[in-house]
């Protein structure tokens, strides 16, 4: 099940499935809220600072473009009164005061509109524009978090600030801010009008809206369960259909097929019942509160009606004042459903915060470094480390390793092999000791510079979606402002040839002009190690780190990666992780370890005349 499925699951679901009525349970259902509401808000503020007189005159405008509607419908009551009037009173009709008073109501219609739009356009550019320089801070701070942040956090997590977050925030600022601000300058100044037509009548209006509210959130408040179950169903569906899909050999070496079929059946059943229930209550709550609310506009217009028909209430104000009724009760339902929706908006802000407060990687140096000068000799002086403070994996750890050495490591699952070379590149702060790169502590480093002595291939094959001459140009080093684009392409080709990847893919009908899909799929897993390979080789780094970069690959493809490797690692320092002891023998060192200490250290022959874990380690690979 994916990470959005879980937040999902735990809460309750984003309900549209009708006009009014599933928007109005909507913003009542929702229980995103911010755990510091008035901390975020004031720093979501500070973020508008930079645009402050564009938001200060959409506000404005906003204003002036509500209290315009506000006021139109008391000057067409006007316009009522004073026809109705004159043929009571059988006098002339008095066409100056009615045609300017036309004239100041189309003046207010032209207000609205153009305030609206202006106030629309503007806090539409302003919302975009925050939300370009939010996006551009998460995109920074990506990469200064330490990797240790992306060990503990799940990649839908991270994915859904840059989407689902952003979106809500941009939402909100977008449309939502401007419209609470436009419903509560409506109700008050439709409140205020309204009390200077009648108080009583004013009373019997208002009264009924608290009363329409609470009967709507008391249906939803009892319908959460349904909510919850249909949010949860949803989300094992998904789950299930998504395993059954990533998982397709499995379920076809394995004859799944009925088995999951029959998961998904009763899975299907459940969010059929669960589905139409919560669109029952959806459909359910509109009906609910507009009876109060229609209640209240029969009582308006019953007892306005009496007071007109016994004189003591002009037309025009009668005309009026239900204008203002159904003026009154949209925007009080509307505040309810905004409300939610700005708390949401605001524990989306706070997840962006807090993830742009992540501690960053610590840069204590800031010496440049030209890999052209880089000799590669290593030292571990004293290192301790551990990725928790009550676990230490390396203690005291030493290693000496000289310039143009190839070092292999080998051990266990979890003895530290890779951590050590995640140590070297500082993917994570070691906690004791010092780490010298040609006699100088890589914490002189700016990390950014550290990482250009180096050149890493994986045992995951990770490329990116595009062309094949792109995803080995980004091994290259570029200069500021520089492109891909900028890459040679001799270079490419001839990293290409080294690793002998050139061949496959000339066989490719595009060629190195050939679009990835996303995650490489169009090409095979050995295909795409080799690509990782020559990526490596195009940077010409003067230390090459290879993690089981050969685990992919068959057995004709490995011998020749490995008569490529011996190319590439030349007059190099190389750290080589391997499983396979039979890819390592010809290394000048071989490292054993174990819970994050080097136990043994020498050559092939060396170690297996000691017969200790290599020598068992060796034997149990040619058993």
């Amino acid at each position: 099940m994916s990470e959005q499925d879980k937040r999902q699951g735990s809460g309750l679901p984003s309900i549209e499935k009708g006009v009014g009525g599933a928007g109005r349970v909507q913003g009542l259902l929702s229980e995103d809220k911010a755990a510091n509401s008035k901390e975020t808000l004031l720093r979501l503020l500070q973020t508008l600072k930079p645009f402050r007189t564009a938001f200060v005159l959409a506000i404005i405008l906003t204003l002036l473009g509500t209290l315009s509607q506000v006021i139109a419908p008391r000057l067409i009551g006007s316009i009522i009164t004073s026809i109705t009037g004159t043929i009571i009173k059988q006098a002339p009709i008095p066409w100056e005061t009615i045609v300017t008073t036309v004239i100041i109501l189309a003046a207010l219609y032209l207000i609205n509109f153009a305030a609206s739009y202006g106030s629309s356009t503007m806090m539409v550019r302003l919302t975009q524009k925050i939300v370009a320089a939010l996006r551009k801070d998460i995109d920074r701070k990506l990469n200064r978090v330490p990797l240790n942040y992306f060990d503990t956090s799940s990649a839908g997590d991270v994915s859904s600030l840059l989407s689902n977050d952003l979106d809500n925030v941009a939402n909100t600022l977008q449309s939502g801010l401007t419209s609470s601000i436009t419903a509560v300058v409506m109700m008050i100044g439709v409140f205020v009008m309204m009390l200077t037509i009648d108080p009583l009548l004013t009373l019997v209006a208002v009264i009924v809206v608290p009363i329409s509210s609470w009967i709507v959130r008391t249906i939803v408040q009892r319908s959460k369960p349904v909510f919850r179950k249909n949010a949860n169903t949803t989300g094992q569906l998904n789950g299930r259909i998504e395993e059954a899909f990533q998982g397709k050999d499995v379920v076809n070496s394995y004859h799944l097929h009925n088995s999951l079929a029959e998961d998904v059946r009763i899975l299907n059943e459940d969010l059929y019942d669960s589905e139409w229930k919560s669109a029952y209550v959806s459909y359910m709550a509109r009906p609910a509160g507009d009876l109060m609310l229609n209640i209240d506009y029969v009582l308006v217009s019953i007892l306005g009606g009496w007071m007109v028909i016994n004189g003591t209430f002009p037309l025009g104000d009668f005309q009026a004042f239900i204008s203002y009724t159904k003026m009154f009760t949209s925007p009080f339902q509307q505040v309810l459903g905004i409300m939610n929706t700005i708390m949401g908006a605001l524990a989306s802000a706070e997840r962006i915060y807090e993830f742009l407060d992540e501690p960053e990687i610590e840069e204590i140096g800031d010496e440049a470094l030209n890999p052209g000068n880089v000799r590669g000799a290593i030292i571990f002086e004293q290192v301790d480390f551990a990725y928790v403070p009550e676990q230490p994996l390396f203690v005291r750890t030493c290693l000496d390793v000289a310039q143009g050495q190839q070092i292999a490591i080998v051990g266990e699952t979890g003895a530290g092999k890779t951590t050590l070379v995640n140590l070297l590149m500082r993917f994570y702060e070691i906690q004791g000791g010092k780490i010298l790169l040609d006699g100088i502590d890589t914490k002189d480093y700016r990390t950014k510079e550290l990482r250009k002595a180096f050149a890493m291939v994986l045992q995951d094959t990770w490329l990116f979606e595009g062309t094949i001459k792109d995803n080995i140009a980004y091994g290259a080093h570029l200069e500021p402002g520089q492109t891909l684009e900028d890459v040679p392409w001799d270079k490419i080709e001839r990293a290409a040839k080294i690793t002998r990847a050139d061949s496959f893919i000339k066989r490719l009908p595009e060629g190195y002009d050939t679009i990835l899909n996303e995650g490489a799929d169009n090409i095979s897993q050995g295909q795409r190690q080799l690509l990782t390979i020559a990526r490596a080789v195009i940077r010409q780094a003067p230390i090459i780190i290879l993690d089981e970069a050969t685990s992919s690959v068959d057995t004709r493809t490995e011998l020749l990666i490995q008569h490529a490797m011996a190319t590439l690692t030349s007059n190099r320092t190389s750290f080589i992780i391997a499983h396979r002891l039979s890819t390592i023998q010809d290394a000048d060192r071989i490292l054993v370890m174990e819970k994050g200490s080097i136990v043994e250290s020498g050559s092939h022959e060396e170690l297996l005349e000691k017969n200790g874990t290599y020598a068992r380690l060796y034997q149990a690979g040619q058993a």
